[in-house]
């Protein structure tokens, strides 16, 4: 039988099966021996031995059933479960990864299946420590009723269908987009009624599909977090470190590109809290804190974006230290001095800069945090830390909730035209050129550092104007007067707000500094979107 057409099939539910088990035997190790757990788990083995006998891989079937075979003595209260047994079972579940993915490459299955059926055999034969049997709290099932007829057919509500097909819905959207932008163009001139009416009728038609493609599109952030558990586990082993991972906000729904985008940097940031984060124990007791260090991961929605928090309950960054580093690496005496720790702190994104003296397997050698701050910016997003000495880091990556179709604000400058996403603008105003004076715009008892446009992105000098627009943004990392994270950017003048279909910069272009995107108009002129995080950094030094 030809099974490759399956095969996409058994690579996705034997990956959830997976998950299952590592969620399972996470809980298990944390001391949960109740049977609902080891039932879930013994179901997991069970399926992915099945479906690996139907696909005919063999080796990845007999690993299941070594495992499956275990957790059935487990279940049936034949042995306990020892610590032991879940360190064994951790091994096992690594080679099974390890095998699914050789059949995702399309490589021999090699594992040695044998070495890991020892492990179980020798756990197995051991002198048995029969378990406790539970109180049987389950009541009388009640006697089923005599099945008459056809049984109903219950399809599952959920269908799995490839994240390709939604990219492709969703470009093809984006074009429906562009053109509806050249239907309204027209409308503004028609006298037609009709055609007037029918041009907002598609702009709604239109609008409706696209929610329902983002809607589709969206994971919950679980799907991002699901492997951490594991990860600060096996580190906390490795470094004899106690460590806890608490995360909550995991049901909030991200779209899927930026969650692929946020898998590597979020692994990143967890290594680093568990390396030079949190203490070792005898540290932590000595300072009076509890044992075991605590790493927590928070989720929240703020307006139309999503935050993603990371924090941990260790001894902080050294700031000093950074300032010291940032030096040896090239940074201005003078640049170190006007900064506040605040500032400083995001020195540790610049390539080479690293708070810590140790090197270890997973991080320590200045690589990292500067491609964690590109990705998040990148996808749109913004990267804040935020460090106590003594008592922790906080690191908040701030996402959009998706980057495809957004509302944009058009502005002029010259005879160019650019695009600013409208959820990060604060406020336009119209403003003479007198009252920016220095790099700054008073408001009413605050200051906010402005940045010209033109000269920023490299354009020819214009010419002076009497009035200008200035587009106010939050921007992270840059301070008014009043401690807020407000900017200005001065442009000509503003002209319409749109939805704007935003596709990604391709080589070379994605190497232009300001801009994160780019969109076609109605007309098929092409508009780049500006990186606000990216100009927000520069009003700093402009101010």
């Amino acid at each position: 039988m030809d099974t490759s057409k399956y095969k996409a099939l058994y690579l996705q539910e034997t990956s959830e099966h997976l998950a299952g088990i590592e969620k399972g035997l996470l809980d298990l190790e944390k001391g949960a021996q109740d049977d609902q757990t080891v039932d879930h788990l013994f179901r997991h083995y069970h399926s992915i031995k099945g479906m690996s006998a139907s696909m005919g891989y063999e080796p990845i079937q007999k690993l299941a059933h070594a495992q499956e075979d275990l957790l059935d003595r487990i279940r049936q209260k034949r042995m306990a479960c020892r610590p032991g047994i879940t360190a064994v079972l951790f091994q096992c579940l690594d080679g099974l990864k390890t095998l699914v993915r050789q059949v995702e490459d399309g490589a021999p299955l090699d594992a040695d299946v044998a070495h890991f059926a020892a492990m179980i055999k020798e756990i197995i034969e051991a002198p048995a420590v029969a378990a406790e049997p539970a109180p049987d709290k389950t009541a009388p099932a009640a006697p089923s009723a005599p099945q008459t007829g056809i049984p109903e057919l219950k399809l599952s509500h959920v269908m799995k269908v490839e994240g390709r097909v939604f990219d492709e819905l969703l470009a093809t959207v984006g074009d429906l987009v562009m053109a509806l932008s050249t239907f309204k163009t027209i409308s503004h001139s028609s006298r037609s009624i009709e055609f007037r009416e029918g041009t907002y009728k598609l702009g709604k038609y239109i609008n409706a599909i696209h929610h329902s493609i983002l809607s589709a599109r969206m994971l919950p952030i679980e799907d991002l977090t699901e492997g951490l558990p594991r990860l600060v586990r096996d580190m906390s082993h490795r470094s004899g470190k106690e460590v806890e991972l608490r995360i909550t906000g995991s049901d909030l729904r991200l779209d899927r590109s930026t969650l692929e985008g946020l898998g590597g940097p979020l692994v990143h940031i967890i290594r680093n809290c568990v390396d030079h984060g949190i203490e070792p124990v005898e540290v932590r007791v000595r300072n009076g804190k509890p044992k075991a260090g605590v790493i927590t991961i928070n989720a929240f929605r703020k307006k139309d974006r999503v935050v993603i928090e990371v924090a941990d309950d260790g001894a902080g960054i050294n700031v000093s230290k950074i300032r010291e580093r940032a030096k040896a690496s090239g940074v201005p005496a003078e640049k170190l001095n006007a900064m506040d720790d605040k500032e400083a702190l995001m020195l540790v994104c610049l390539p080479g800069v690293t708070s810590t003296d140790a090197v270890t397997e997973t991080s320590g050698r200045g690589v990292g945090m500067d491609v964690v701050k590109a990705a998040v910016e990148g996808l749109g997003g913004s990267l804040v830390i935020a460090s106590t000495p003594g008592a922790g880091v906080r690191l908040s990556m701030e996402m959009p909730i998706t980057t495809s179709i957004i509302k944009a604000l058009i502005v002029n400058e010259g005879p160019e035209q650019f695009l600013i996403a409208l959820s990060r603008i604060e406020r336009v105003v119209e403003v003479h050129k007198g009252e920016i004076a220095n790099g700054w715009y008073a408001t009413g008892t605050s200051r906010i550092p402005v940045l010209p446009l033109g000269p920023t992105l490299g354009m020819p000098d214009a010419g002076e104007r009497e009035f200008y627009s200035l587009i106010i943004i939050h921007a992270h990392g840059v301070t008014d007067d009043t401690g807020g994270d407000a900017a200005g950017i001065r442009v000509d003048a503003f002209s319409d707000e749109i939805d704007a279909y935003i596709r990604p910069l391709q080589p070379p272009i994605s190497r232009l500094w300001g801009v994160s995107g780019i969109a076609v108009m109605g007309d098929g002129r092409t508009v780049f979107l500006l990186d606000v995080s990216q100009i927000g950094t520069k009003v700093k030094a402009w101010s």
